[in-house]
């Protein structure tokens, strides 16, 4: 069809491969979205193409995107407009023989339909993204790519909101929201309502006043810490120091007295005196960090503090976040705002993925061909000197300001090390293989052209791949091409080469490495089935099974790592066979595995327990409460990733460790779960295994990721039930689980969030999410609720969104309205858009 006049809009968001870069293409695109379930698994859009050059638009051009996980489906034999799926996300529309020129003005519409993972395309965040536009010469031949104006037309009608049939969960409209905020209400806290939560706190009665002028003294041994603690004060509270002021010491517990964890310290208040105490380094700055927030929590100085003793200490070892670089980029400097954040809530490892199928994110000497072709992405039809594009971003390899280009130097590398552990932060670093390894394959084929003419061996020397394999397979992001070959010993000098250079970086840091973590995730079925060097080498070692190979290159990479003194650590898939059975012949070799694929609905919540009842050390990151690039909520405005469920700061805080099959109360389609029928049908924890739970960690993967306030807006609130629980371990509540007292726990939980901790972020310039009001209409009357007890909430009843100059709700008033809408603004922040249409 054709129309003249463009549809009016709703909203929009242009996006271009470059901030520098103007749209200059001929045409301008609306994405409409449309209705869900049209089809088993298909989702109704429709694009408008409109001409804004002062030329006819023919059929030479072709229209490059990217959009994660979902595919144009060609449903129409005469359509105008074909889709073509490239590479994962990366896909592109090209004219048929039934386009039809269009002239300067006019608009071409069509309907189109998608597929793919994730529910429905109900999230604005699901529409294409870095989009542009190819024209052709005379001759076919592809010129210069030029960036699209694209505008998305998100939903307004109820319809739209719903998804695909069998998945229940509800859309978070007001009254969804009003019954979720309904067991809030607001409590009476004290300055010591810290998260994460101290263990022991003996108030001797009185106070003692804190004044903005400190005297710090501290044990030599503790200077590290005491010019951190200085520094932190000083930025959060402006604080002075001199000899005359507010006495605060850092002192050393004699050595001979037993203490139950290394970084256990105790802080004393008394007659004006602020004593922080430990046996170690890392427990003393532990120390310095709830003292701060302590303060914090304080409000103004001079403050009167209560007289108390304070001892505390973690349940955990490893206490983690792991941050996927490798996917959208993240700068060094962003990197020490995470580490900052991390050593405030005395988190104590951060992961960092580094390499995955869309970028390599770390120098390695010698191979420069990872960064020059594995950290740049863009418009390419060979792949010869960049990766093609993924996850947004567009056509520009060289884009200063696209997070699909950039890596970490050498230099910043180690600066990030030593700046970790000056916060007593240990950095684990992950490079992933033998899957998720596409940016590394394409980096060393362009060093394989760049030598196979003049150096043959040099050449092939770290060639990852069997040019001759057929093998057939798909990975869950949807590459046929990701996984190296494991039967090559160019393979195996690779990842030596790799590691080597890591263990390096970190001698130079003046730090000894201690884990390598390999990845090992998500190996497709089908992987080397084909390739011939892959079945060669097996009739040569008499192996009958993909299986045995798999084992063998295991072993070859904890030789690397053994003979270095590292730990090798890796995701579930390397200790666990196809299902959940576990591989045997490695049950002796100490080998770290971070169980992630937890969903209770296909059963993986009992890997962890299964896992740890063999003897193997493990990391609960759970998808269903840990994963924080999980949307907040079923709400067309909240980004991120679906598949594993909703992730908000209380799915993190109802984990339980050790009583892993009630840590969660819905699954991922929205189903209540009976949780005590569920644990009862699981398999238990032994006993003697619980010693195998060394930790938990929170992970955000960057496929959403458009910013680095984008990881901020997913890490706060969700991160501080990691910090919670990592921390503390088995709340009162949670073993034997007690229903009234979790609901307890709850409302104060919400409560340290609203009134401490938000406010905390905003003095440390973070950015953060504010959770959406409640609203619902009865008997006439507009009623509201929150779980932001400072927050203002702001509504609308002539269907336009609310801003800061909309009326607040602060009691039931009356509406005669169809459409409602409302927000929550607090600390110069709004939340989500709520709607209610009756």
């Amino acid at each position: 069809m054709r129309n003249l006049l463009l549809l009016s809009l709703f909203s929009g968001l242009l996006l271009s491969s470059c901030s520098e870069q103007k749209p200059t293409a001929p045409i301008s695109i609306v994405w409409e979205m449309g209705r869900n379930g049209i089809a088993p698994g298909q989702f109704e859009n429709f694009f408008h193409i409109t001409n804004i050059s002062n030329d006819t638009l023919h059929g030479n051009f072709v229209i490059y995107y990217t959009q994660m996980s979902f595919f144009g489906v060609n449903h129409d034999p005469e359509a105008a407009l074909r889709f073509e799926s490239l590479v994962a996300s990366f896909q592109k529309i090209y004219p048929t023989e039934f386009w039809q020129p269009l002239a300067p003005g006019e608009t071409f519409s069509f309907t189109a339909r998608h597929r793919g993972g994730g529910g429905s395309l109900v999230r604005e965040a699901s529409a294409p993204e870095g989009v542009y536009i190819v024209m052709l010469d005379e001759y076919g031949n592809e010129l210069a790519p030029q960036t699209i104006e694209f505008t998305v037309m998100p939903f307004n009608r109820p319809y739209q909101w719903t998804r695909v049939e069998g998945n229940r969960f509800p859309y978070a409209d007001g009254e969804w929201m009003w019954s979720e905020n309904a067991f809030f209400h607001e409590v009476e806290l004290c300055v010591t309502d810290i998260i994460p939560s101290i263990k022991s706190i003996e108030k001797s009665g009185g106070t003692s006043r804190f004044t903005n002028n400190v005297h710090l003294t501290f044990d030599e041994a503790f200077e590290n810490e005491a010019h951190l603690m200085r520094n932190r004060m000083t930025q959060l509270f402006r604080t002075r120091f001199s000899t005359g002021g507010t006495a605060v010491e850092l002192v050393k517990i004699p050595a001979d007295r037993q203490v139950p964890s290394r970084e256990y310290y105790e802080i004393t208040v008394q007659d004006g005196r602020f004593t922080l105490a430990a046996q170690t380094p890392h427990g003393v700055f532990n120390a310095t960090q709830t003292f701060i927030n302590i303060l914090g929590n304080a409000g103004n100085f001079p403050a009167e503090i209560p007289n108390m003793h304070i001892a505390d200490y973690p349940d955990f070892y490893h206490r983690g976040f792991m941050l996927d670089v490798s996917r959208n980029f993240t700068h060094k400097e962003n990197i020490f705002r995470m580490i900052d954040y991390l050593a405030n809530y005395k988190m104590n490892v951060f992961h960092l993925h580094l390499t995955d199928d869309e970028g390599w994110r770390i120098e390695i000497p010698g191979l420069p061909e990872l960064t020059e072709v594995g950290a740049r992405r863009g418009h390419t039809l060979t792949e010869h000197e960049h990766l093609v594009p993924s996850y947004s971003w567009g056509w520009n390899p060289n884009c200063p300001n696209s997070l699909a280009n950039g890596y970490l130097t050498r230099q910043d590398f180690i600066d990030i090390l030593q700046y970790a552990a000056a916060r007593h932060i240990r950095v684990i670093p992950e490079i992933d293989v033998p899957g998720h390894a596409r940016a590394a394959i394409k980096a060393m084929n362009a060093r394989y052209r760049r030598y196979i003419d003049t150096d043959p061996a040099r050449a092939k020397e770290f060639l990852l791949i069997d040019f001759d394999d057929t093998s057939v397979f798909r990975s869950p992001q949807h590459y046929t091409d990701n996984v190296i070959n494991i039967a090559m010993e160019s393979t195996y000098r690779f990842i030596d080469h790799v590691i080597g250079e890591l263990y390096k970086m970190y001698q130079d840091a003046g730090l000894q490495m201690e884990i390598f973590h390999m990845g090992g995730d998500e190996v497709p079925r089908g992987s080397w089935t084909g390739s011939p060097v892959a079945k060669a080498f097996m009739a040569e070692h008499g192996m009958e099974t993909i299986r045995e190979l798999e084992d063998y290159f295991l072993e070859r990479v904890l030789e690397m790592t053994d003979r270095r003194g590292l730990q090798l650590a890796g995701w579930e898939e390397v200790v666990v066979k196809r299902g959940q059975e576990i591989n045997p012949r490695f049950a002796d070799r100490n080998i770290l595995s971070f169980v992630w694929n937890t969903i209770a609905d296909w059963g993986g919540d009992e890997l962890p327990y299964i896992i740890a009842n063999a003897g193997f050390p493990v990391i609960l990151s759970n998808a269903s409460n840990l994963y924080f690039d999980n949307s907040y909520m079923h709400h067309q405005q909240e980004r991120g990733n679906q598949w594993a469920g909703y992730t908000n700061e209380f799915n993190s805080f109802d984990l339980l460790p050790f009583n892993l099959y009630k840590s969660l109360h819905r699954d991922t389609h929205g189903r209540p779960i009976d949780i005590f029928a569920h644990a009862a049908r699981r398999v238990p924890l032994l006993e003697d295994a619980r010693r195998n739970i060394i930790g938990i960690q929170g992970q955000i993967w960057g496929e959403t990721i458009r910013g680095f306030y984008q990881v901020e807006y997913f890490f706060f609130p969700k991160s501080f039930g990691l910090f919670e629980r990592a921390w503390n371990a088995e709340p009162e509540w949670g073993n034997p689980y007690c229903a009234e007292k979790y609901m307890v726990a709850r409302i104060r939980y919400a409560n340290q969030i609203a009134q401490f901790e938000l406010p905390r972020l905003q003095r440390m310039g973070a950015n953060f999410r504010v959770a959406p009001p409640g609203i619902i209409v009865r008997d006439g009357m507009l009623h509201a609720n929150t779980i932001v007890p400072q927050g203002v909430i702001r509504f609308t009843t002539d269907g336009s969104v609310p801003t800061e100059n909309s009326p607040i709700w602060t009691a039931p008033v009356a509406v005669d309205a169809d459409v409602i809408k409302a927000k929550t603004f607090y600390l110069g922040k709004e939340s989500v858009t709520i709607n209610l249409m009756r």
